[in-house]
């Protein structure tokens, strides 16, 4: 009986400690995909192509439809970077992004 118990406890246990992976995980790609939205922000392309604070992005019409815009440019540049082979247009968002976050960063400090 007690061998059992024993072999429970680590059961349950091993059980609890998977379940913390799990959720860390879960907190992890969360808290990157918010992140990426902040990048969307930052980077001008919501406002431009007017999705607003609040648009249902799957279940609105409209906003579906700007949506749709929005991963159409994406993915368009995601091909265009793959298609880079020496490297100079990732060098060039690279630099663009860097003196945004630069001009942000000073800006929050005065």
């Amino acid at each position: 009986m007690q061998q059992l118990n024993r072999h429970s406890w680590k059961y349950e246990h091993q059980k609890r400690k998977l379940l913390r992976i799990d959720t860390a995980d879960r907190k992890a790609e969360t808290r990157t995909k918010v992140q990426l939205g902040g990048l969307i922000l930052k980077s001008g392309l919501a406002s431009f192509l007017k999705i607003e604070p609040g648009d249902d992005l799957q279940l609105d019409p409209i906003a579906r439809n700007k949506a749709t815009t929005l991963l159409g440019v994406l993915l368009h540049m995601a091909e265009q970077l793959q298609n880079d082979h020496e490297g100079t247009l990732k060098q060039e968002c690279s630099y663009k992004g860097m003196k945004v976050m630069l001009q942000q960063f000073l800006k929050s400090k005065s």
